[in-house]
């Protein structure tokens, strides 16, 4: 018996493998790919995802397959900017950069090697669930062995065997779009082509450019419903607007269905789902995997609690706050969505746009304008980043010191007062738990026993 089953090793299966991991309990991975896939994917992740990455304690080893973001720009076909969506080059209050692009393979190399410090975790490869019993935990496995464990975590992807297996349905949110997506490696410098990604906002042919890593460029192209997938030639067809084979090699070329859905419950028994399992959303926004990852580090600490405490009412909360969450980005990139496939003449919307902080849904502790949202992550007196001072417990953000059972940081007071609160307790997950407006309120409002955690 384990205490946890993740079937699936892409980013999120990893990173909540290791995320478990660094709690120290036992965990095991079944990939069903004997080796894992080495071209890129996903392209994007945010601040908040990079401090989940803070969190599994690889941030480093992350960092060295990334690059710094510099936002991204709507244009109509005239070359008008319609949205500009800048990210800001400093420091953001995640502790970390606003915006990331990255190399999928390294990041899932870094993961992977990352399990390598556990006795308590192990990844088995080109294995696959067969069946699944909601009702135990109990699987079997295409080699013949049969796995229990007390909670099984489903992160296999968008056509999850987990989510078939325990009847979770999909509620469809309406999008659905047929796009090439192709990954391009530079041969010769193209400068022009910029850093920004760009989605080009076009009726006819709308499409998104994006910067990758060192040399990858990356471009998505929405195609015709009943049109056959292209061949090589239509694709350098479809890319002569910006490259030739005189500047690039295609490293992959793939047409995804881009679906817009989230999960109607997110967990059976002590079966529960993460990432794209439990939602899917077109990349407009670049917040698929990022989603995904929000998914898991909400989860993760519950589930310590759950088999620590042995307790699992706690996973009750888990969809609940993550499904009114992702719903958000969901939302919003779907309109965005209708903006890049359509001409932007005429009315089309003009300005800047900001990243948005959703809140979580119903779940654990209070919600308000603070309670239920993202805190900050400063860096406390000795420079060290809150969640890694707070060794990924519960901690306090306060505008003064005061007596408590978890560590108070003070270095936050700006956006404390911005917020018109004088303390918060923040959650293991980065998410406030309950606020206080003064330092009266703050011994009851803060008490770690009422979390009971």
């Amino acid at each position: 018996m384990t205490d946890i089953a993740i079937i699936g090793a892409g980013p999120i299966g990893l990173t909540l493998a290791n995320l478990l991991g660094v709690r120290g309990l036992s965990v095991r991975v079944i990939e069903k790919q004997a080796q894992y896939y080495d071209l890129p994917r996903a392209i994007h992740f945010d601040g908040e995802a990079m401090r989940v990455f803070q969190a599994t304690g690889l941030a480093e080893e992350v960092l060295a397959h990334t690059h710094v973001g510099v936002g991204m720009l709507f244009k109509n076909a005239d070359d008008v900017v319609l949205i500009d969506w800048s990210r800001a080059q400093d420091i953001g209050p995640m502790g970390w950069h606003e915006s990331y692009r990255f190399h999928q393979p390294g990041l899932e190399d870094a993961l992977r090697r990352g399990l390598d410090r556990f006795t308590n975790v192990e990844l088995t490869s080109g294995v696959e669930v067969t069946e699944l019993f909601a009702e135990t935990g109990t699987m079997r496995l295409s080699n013949g062995e049969n796995l229990s464990a007390s909670y099984v975590i489903g992160c296999d992807g968008a056509d999850s065997f987990t989510r078939a297996a325990v009847g979770l349905p999909l509620n469809d949110l309406g999008f659905q779009e047929r796009w090439l997506v192709v990954d391009a490696v530079l041969k010769r410098p193209r400068p022009d082509l910029g850093d920004y990604s760009i989605q080009f906002c076009d009726a006819e042919n709308p499409a998104t450019y994006v910067r990758g890593t060192k040399d990858r460029r990356r471009w998505e192209i929405r195609l015709n419903q009943a049109k056959a997938d292209p061949d090589n030639d239509a694709i350098w067809a479809l890319l002569s607007r910006w490259i030739t084979p005189d500047d690039a090699d295609l490293e992959r070329a793939a047409v995804y269905t881009f679906r817009s859905a989230v999960a109607a419950r997110w967990r059976e028994g002590p079966v529960l789902i993460a990432g794209d399992a439990a939602h899917q959303m077109p990349p407009f926004m670049g917040q698929g995997m990022c989603a995904g990852v929000r998914d898991v580090a909400n989860l993760a600490w519950k589930l310590n609690h759950a088999i620590s405490a042995g307790d699992d009412a706690i996973l009750d909360s888990y969809g609940s706050e993550r499904a009114s969450h992702v719903t958000e980005f969901i939302d919003l990139t779907m309109r965005l969505g209708k903006l890049i496939n359509q001409t932007a003449a005429g009315g089309a919307p003009k300005g800047q746009m900001k990243s948005i902080w959703p809140g979580l849904g119903p779940g654990l502790g209070e919600r308000d304008d603070v309670a239920g949202r993202l805190a900050p992550q400063p860096r406390v007196d000795d420079g060290t980043l809150a969640d890694d001072a707070a060794k990924g417990g519960f901690y306090i953000l306060a505008r003064t010191p005061i007596e408590a059972s978890v560590p108070v940081f003070t270095e936050a007071t700006d956006w404390l007062s911005e917020n018109g609160v004088f303390a918060v307790l923040v959650r293991p997950d980065g998410y406030v738990f309950s606020a206080a407006k003064d330092q009266a309120g703050a011994a009851d409002l803060l008490g770690v026993g009422r979390v009971g955690l």
